[in-house]
């Protein structure tokens, strides 16, 4: 399949309409980088793959973070990198209170920042009053 990136982005209008294993099966082989021959099982850990894979799992259930993870982890392969990225998407949407409550107070920084902390930290960012760029 390959082609340019940009290309398969906007593909994913239409992936996000298949099934998992459809989809897969496209995403897979986007980029047509290494990676892409075959001899990878599940998502590959190559940036087109993982990124469309993230983007895909996010929008099949944008307002759904757990549906959004297990999505992004189903399929298999480099797994922790697609459920980071697609994480981080849903989580930016859903805010904290759309988090599973049992998961969001072991929010952790490696150890080094706590959920409390974290909490404070996010409040000061957006007490900072920095606006987004234009």
């Amino acid at each position: 399949m390959g082609g340019t990136f940009a290309g398969s982005i906007r593909q994913l209008p239409e992936w996000v309409q298949l099934r998992p294993d459809a989809a897969f099966e496209r995403i897979s082989q986007a980029g047509g980088g290494p990676g892409n021959d075959g001899g990878w099982h599940g998502i590959s850990p190559f940036v087109v793959p993982s990124v469309l894979w993230s983007l895909y799992a996010f929008l099949r259930s944008p307002d759904d973070y757990w549906q959004t993870i297990c999505t992004a982890i189903a399929v298999g392969g480099d797994v922790d990198t697609t459920a980071a990225m697609a994480g981080a998407i849903s989580g930016a949407r859903v805010g904290l209170t759309g988090l599973p409550d049992r998961l969001a107070p072991m929010l952790n920084d490696q150890g080094k920042w706590g959920y409390e902390a974290l909490i404070a930290l996010a409040d000061a960012a957006v007490d900072s009053g920095l606006s987004p760029a234009p």
